[in-house]
């Protein structure tokens, strides 16, 4: 009964507040915004995931998506073909994905989008490269992260929609590591399929985000871990890009110099898959490198790796010793330093930790980025 009377009494003490509708001033202004968020949120779902056209014989274009996972990665490569064609993606861009048809089908979770690529006539396409564009191809609508395999990716997800048009439709690529509950079921999804691709619906909520000038520094160092890789390779391919050649429809051309990817992952495989890929276009060039470490099954052979053009090490980057060579060498040769950060907790304690280190001693003109690497 003491403690029956003790609950009662704190119950008690806890909603006096709210007889007379005393504190209702202060309750029902964030009410508002709680449901002006809501309803914000719904028009970006329409907004992402549904376009009706006037012309043309499929009026209503909804979004498409197709995943695969690699057992060898341990990661889900998610291809997504929003519904709408009025997005412009850019580096920095996350989405919130939703998987509509579940149970819980109001569960989402952020995602940075890691690549994007546009379909297009496939004579336009062979016409034109990063080196040189053609001048009769709208630039925006040119595939940013360029490789084979993508391409063919989107064009097999078009096919399977019915959608075969001459329209340039965009493909937005999310790499997801599976974890527990949602990402679980993703891995699932993929190993019960017959060949390991599942077509499912995947709605878009977004994109939210910002977007970093680093196209502004003459050296930038980009140090990342696992599927941070999301938040470096459009950086990389933006800088192909904007120096490229006839390349007008940009604001500000690029001041890089000297860019360097650090990129540390568990596997050889996703390594491999995304230097394959997206990172191909910057491999070889004068003013990019890449060096990658693998922490897990280290004797496995990166020999296409080397091939590619970069430089495979066993085991964890020395991040200090990285940064601190790559300030002095900035600074000797008088350039502007940008370092973009996303990994684990422990990486980017390092990186931080490195760069205040070399502010101390001297070096004012550096520039640090931070990337949330989980939500």
């Amino acid at each position: 009964m003491v403690h029956q009377y003790y609950l009662g009494l704190t119950s008690s003490s806890h909603t006096v507040i709210f007889e007379g509708h005393e504190y209702w001033q202060y309750l029902w202004p964030s009410v508002a915004v709680w449901v002006i968020d809501r309803v914000l949120r719904v028009v970006r779902l329409f907004y992402c995931n549904f376009h009706v056209a006037v012309t043309g014989r499929n009026k209503i274009h909804t979004t498409r998506s197709r995943m695969t996972y690699d057992q060898t990665a341990d990661v889900i490569r998610l291809v997504v073909a929003p519904g709408t064609k009025l997005l412009q993606p850019k580096p920095g861009d996350y989405y919130f994905l939703y998987q509509p048809f579940r149970f819980v089908g109001w569960e989402n979770h952020p995602f940075t989008v890691g690549a994007w690529a546009y379909d297009a006539d496939p004579s336009a396409v062979g016409s034109a490269s990063f080196g040189k564009l053609n001048g009769s191809m709208d630039a925006s609508h040119l595939p940013l992260l360029y490789a084979v395999a993508p391409e063919q990716e989107a064009e097999d997800l078009s096919e399977s929609a019915g959608e075969k048009t001459a329209a340039s439709r965009l493909k937005l690529v999310f790499w997801i590591r599976p974890y527990d509950g949602w990402t679980r079921s993703l891995r699932q999804q993929c190993l019960h399929s017959k060949e390991g691709v599942v077509d499912t619906t995947i709605l878009l909520e977004g994109p939210y985000g910002h977007n970093f000038p680093l196209w502004r520094y003459e050296s930038v160092l980009l140090i990342v871990g696992g599927t941070g890789i999301a938040s470096a390779a459009p950086y990389i391919q933006d800088h192909l890009r904007r120096s490229a050649r006839g390349e007008e429809s940009l604001d500000e051309k690029s001041r890089i110099r000297d860019m360097e990817l650090v990129w540390t992952a568990r596997q050889t495989a996703f390594l491999h898959d995304v230097a394959s890929r997206e990172l191909r276009p910057a491999l070889g060039r004068e003013d990019f490198q890449a060096s990658l470490y693998v922490t897990r099954n280290p004797t496995e052979s990166p020999q296409e790796l080397v091939d590619l053009g970069c430089q495979v090490r066993a085991g964890r980057p020395h991040i200090q010793s990285l940064i601190m060579g790559r300030v002095c060498d900035a600074a000797a040769a008088g350039l502007s330093l940008a370092i973009l950060v996303c990994g684990p907790a422990g990486i980017a304690d390092e990186a931080r930790a490195a760069t205040h280190l070399a502010m101390r001693q001297g070096y004012r003109s550096i520039k640090y980025v931070e990337e949330s690497f989980a939500w």
